[in-house]
């Protein structure tokens, strides 16, 4: 022991102790100087510093030098300045300066208790340090160190060879340090350390409050888990109840998943993890971005809010609001949303989908997109499904644009539904639509109840009443095929009870009627007609000055006409033909008609709007993108 070194060295004479103590003073007042000096915060009291006072020892001993009372005390030595108190196994006391050694312990108030190998105190300056087994004991907290200075009047402990604090089940270490007595905060310097049961946090500075047993992050901070790690550098962590907040590039990574945000809450007790602004998530394929991010784990659902944005491998979902459930694989969106694959496009104001059934469901103003054709389907509501590519429209008259370069044509239906078959060679997509269906383009009109499209060979099937109209003809019959080139129809084949009416001026109509039909057109016009069983034909017969002088009924298997300007130009007859020829002047109002006939012009969508009409609420109308629909009179001017 240091004591029983020092009090072996006294007894022999007074020559030997003047030496002794001396170099004690001496030894302690300069390093109360050093100590002085290399502490800002240690300031002299306002008042007169108190005297310590020794209270109690098994042996005391006071020794005059130079009419200064030196005391030697041994055995369980007890002393105090005002509140604090001071014992130890042997102490030095003379002029307001203390040196004691052995079982050190230093009280003050109620709650703080310091303990070392040995004390230098300035009383004066209520400063001192503690060598050799130091460590302070505040509530729970306990701190280690083999160095520790402190500051009585302002509760200040420091230590810059290394200290370790204990919390409960948790170890923080560093090199240096400031330990706050008053506010129980402690800003730890230099390879700073927390060591938990599941984590390992290491910074270079932090600030922890042992009473909340919080940590803050002042500087770039590492958390290490078992299988993940977060980086900080800024925010506050409670190491009891694992709730904690980062900010100032947080970032969190675990294998194949990765997020950061400017700011992010935990919440150990509720199991909830909220990112604020320049969100970014990922884990495998999935991709996440927004302004913030709300998860709660035990219902396993993440509402992403402001700007979201979920990547899932070649699907895309864009929205105000997702809410996402990761247990059933479910989403549901607030707020115009989309949702986009390499094959298709759709947008509506409210999504739900379920990835398990790779079904969802959209409702307001939905708009789905082919990416491949370019179809664009308008409609209030839709379901779709990811294995067929499939889209069902309905409510509010859905509305179907198949663009061309040239001109678009625009269908509407009670109910549209569009499927991808997939072939070995080759994918199409199949459309159908039924129930009051109505076709306008610039070039050609119709109206059917179903009708069934294929982008192979850009086929419409027209079925249940179908009429076709394509500037003064018209077509009718039970299923009339209509073949589309560049958007417009370039033929046509009538099935069952097939009849064409065309007219040069809608005063006197050509017409052919048979069992079957096949009709092909170039640019728009009407240019050879087929007629197949019990073929029909009335046409009206014009001189050179292309006046009327008959009219022409024929009757053959099969007839073949030619037309130009929607007047015969030629007709051929296979079979056994009949032809009677009537001039105009003897000819009857009966002479001029087949049976039949049924010129439906009142059905025909006239323009653009008419077909819109009913169709779609008057909001519908800003998402579609074709500038027709709001100004119907800008086709007209097209042409």
């Amino acid at each position: 022991m240091i004591f029983a070194s020092i009090f072996s060295i006294i007894k022999p004479g007074m020559s030997t102790f003047r030496t002794t103590t001396l170099f004690f003073l001496s030894t302690f007042f300069w390093a109360g100087v050093i100590v002085s000096d290399l502490q800002a915060q240690a300031v002299s009291p306002e008042q007169p510093p108190s005297r310590i006072k020794w209270i109690d020892a098994l042996d005391v001993r006071v020794i005059l030098e130079e009419g200064q009372r030196i005391h030697h005390l041994t055995g369980n030595v007890e002393l105090r300045q005002d509140s604090m108190y001071f014992f130890g196994d042997s102490a030095i006391l003379t002029q307001n300066l203390l040196f004691a050694a052995g079982n050190v312990i230093v009280i003050q108030g109620d709650s703080l208790t310091i303990f070392g190998d040995t004390l230098n105190y300035n009383g004066d300056l209520r400063y001192g340090y503690l060598t050799g087994e130091s460590f302070i004991q505040q509530g729970k907290s306990l701190l280690y160190s083999n160095f520790l200075e402190y500051d009585s009047h302002n509760k200040m402990a420091y230590y810059n060879r290394g200290a370790v604090l204990t919390d409960g089940d948790f170890q923080l270490t560093s090199k240096r340090g400031i330990y706050n007595l008053n506010t129980e905060r402690i800003i730890f310097k230099d390879s700073v350390e927390i060591v938990g049961d599941d984590f390992l946090l290491r910074t270079s500075e932090m600030e922890y409050d042992s009473e909340t047993s919080t940590a803050f992050f002042i500087a770039p901070t590492v958390i290490i888990q078992q299988d993940s790690r977060i980086y900080t550098e800024g925010g506050h962590y409670n190491l009891e109840t694992g709730d904690a907040v980062f900010f100032n590039n947080p970032q969190y990574k675990k294998e194949g998943e990765i997020s950061r945000a400017d700011t992010m809450i935990y919440s150990a007790s509720e199991e909830t993890l909220l990112l604020i602004d320049r969100v970014f998530y990922q884990k495998d394929s999935t991709v996440i971005t927004s302004d913030r991010l709300f998860y709660d784990s035990p219902s396993q659902i993440a509402t992403i809010t402001g700007n979201a944005r979920v990547e899932e491998g070649s699907r895309v979902i864009e929205s105000h609001e997702i809410i996402y459930d990761l247990e059933l694989g479910k989403f549901h969106t607030v707020g115009r949303s989309t949702v986009r694959d390499e094959r298709q496009e759709l947008t509506a104001d409210n999504l739900f989908y379920g990835e398990s059934e790779g079904e969802g469901e959209a409702s307001g103003n939905v708009i789905w997109k082919d990416l491949d054709s370019g179809m664009e389907l308008y409609s209030m509501q839709a379901v779709f499904v990811d294995s067929t590519g499939s889209v069902k429209a309905y409510g509010g008259r859905p509305l179907l644009i198949y663009p061309s370069e040239t001109d678009s044509l625009f269908l509407v239906a009670d109910t549209i539904f569009s499927f991808e078959l997939i072939n070995p060679s080759d994918t199409q997509r199949i459309t159908k639509a039924y129930y009051n269906v109505l076709i306008y383009r610039n070039d050609f009109q119709a109206v059917c109840d179903s009708l069934t499209h294929q982008t192979m060979d850009s086929t419409f099937r027209m079925m249940y009443d179908p009429i076709i109209w394509m500037d003064t003809t018209q077509l009718t019959g039970d299923t009339i095929d209509a073949i589309l080139k560049d958007g417009s129809i370039s033929s046509a084949f009538i099935r069952q009870n097939a009849m064409v009416l065309t007219s040069p001026d809608y005063i006197y109509f050509n017409q052919m009627k048979g069992r079957e039909i096949t009709a092909g057109f170039e640019e728009g016009s009407l240019r050879e007609v087929r007629v197949y069983g019990n073929a029909e034909a009335l046409y009206f017969a014009m001189d050179q000055d292309d006046a009327y002088v008959g009219v022409n009924k024929s009757e053959s298997a099969e007839i073949r006409i030619n037309l130009k300007d929607n007047a015969v130009e030629r007709i051929r007859f296979f079979g056994k033909p009949t032809n009677n020829l009537t001039p105009m002047h003897k000819a009857t109002e009966g002479d001029f008609r087949l049976e039949g006939f049924n010129w439906r012009d009142e059905l025909r969508p006239q323009s653009l709007e008419d077909i819109l009409k009913g169709t779609l609420r008057e909001g519908m109308k800003e998402f579609i993108g074709q500038k027709e629909l709001l100004e119907p009179e800008m086709v007209d001017q097209k042409e």
